[in-house]
């Protein structure tokens, strides 16, 4: 039976079982591992998670100053399709043994592949993976998913965004059977999508569709049927512990992958901070300041017309923000009470989404 990272980190009382849950929740809409959605919701650190699976495993950790200058011919041993594939990075080689910083030492097969493709025998060393990332940017020149890179004020978070459109990774990451890629045109949502495409798209058709949802792209999808039709503007922000990830827009300029790319501290937005703050709805004409005015300037959104910005709350914990302008149709209030219903619905959805995934998580199984 394989180690579960989660259960180990309870049983150490490193975190708690709500934040596991937690984390599991964040890892259904942001994909990647569990350890690095732990990471970013600031439950845990990477070298302590590194250091737990030594311990358990009996095999090295890395230490702090492995990864800060590395031989150029070791580095080459190791083909950068194949680092990239399995995010590994090779630190020393002694006679015919390669040491590989890795973040699963357990993958197998992983290693055999290096191992078959390199001729050596492979020594694994654990290494937290947002580590391997930054090294791989380093020595490969392999750019970094936004996940990766962490504001570190204003001024830095908006040069990274600049930089971030030559990422070849998705900021939205996971299985290609469950989440659908940044950019990717073929949205696997044909039925739903000609349903959404007639005259106006109620509330019970929402629901109809959300019950259907296999990922949180369908469920972005939604959003932006239905928002689309009561305004002209809108923005979704999913959240990631307190940092907010753009996740889909209506009538925006910035181009989708560009804006899916874009990340922030929460506290920098005094619009969505106010909201994710109180859980409560705001509406009527926002005060615009810092990263709001940013966003707001390059998405092209009116910032002297009312507005509306609701979050969905799954658990204790809100799960993305909408922010919508320029309504179409009757007065901003009124529109409240639908989009209440709306959000509730959308808060069952990602709870669903995870119930489905441990549903089908046999990884406890003996094989």
């Amino acid at each position: 039976m394989s180690i579960k990272l989660g259960e180990l980190l309870v049983q150490n009382q490193l975190i708690t079982q709500h934040q596991l849950k937690e984390a599991l929740h964040a890892q259904t809409i942001f994909g990647g591992k569990l350890g690095t959605n732990l990471v970013e919701l600031g439950y845990v650190n990477e070298m302590d998670l590194a250091k737990l699976l030594s311990t358990q495993l009996g095999i090295p950790c890395v230490e702090a100053g492995d990864f800060d200058k590395l031989d150029q011919d070791v580095l080459k041993i190791v083909p950068i399709s194949l680092v990239e594939k399995h995010r590994v990075i090779p630190l020393e080689l002694e006679g015919k043994n390669l040491r590989l910083a890795m973040s699963d030492p357990t993958n197998f097969p992983s290693i055999d592949e290096i191992s078959f493709a390199t001729g050596l025998r492979i020594d694994p060393v654990v290494a937290p993976e947002i580590l391997l990332v930054y090294a791989i940017e380093k020595y490969y020149d392999v750019a970094r998913s936004v996940r990766y890179i962490r504001a570190a004020g204003m001024a830095q978070n908006l040069a990274e965004t600049a930089t971030a459109a030559s990422a070849t990774k998705p900021r939205i990451e996971g299985n290609p059977e469950q989440l659908l890629r940044v950019g990717e045109k073929q949205i696997e949502l044909e039925t739903a999508n000609e349903e959404m495409a007639v005259e106006g798209f109620p509330i019970h058709q929402v629901v109809t569709q959300l019950i259907r949802a296999n990922n949180v792209n369908d469920v972005l999808e939604v959003i932006r049927a239905f928002v689309s039709q009561d305004f002209n503007y809108a923005a979704v922000f999913l959240l990631s512990g307190e940092t907010a990830v753009g996740a889909t827009h209506v009538g925006g300029k910035l181009p989708l992958d560009l804006f899916q790319e874009y990340s922030f501290p929460i506290n920098s937005s005094e619009l969505l901070f106010k909201v994710w703050n109180t859980r409560e709805p705001f509406h009527g004409i926002p005060t615009i300041s810092g990263v709001d005015h940013w966003y707001f300037s390059e998405l092209g959104f009116p910032m002297d017309r009312p507005t509306l910005c609701i979050p969905v709350i799954t658990g204790d914990r809100v799960t993305c923000i909408i922010l919508a302008s320029e309504n179409k149709k009757g007065e901003l209030l009124d529109m409240l009470e639908t989009y209440s219903l709306l959000v509730e619905k959308l808060s069952y959805s990602f709870e669903m989404l995870y119930l489905k995934k441990q549903i089908l998580d046999l990884s406890g199984l003996d094989t």
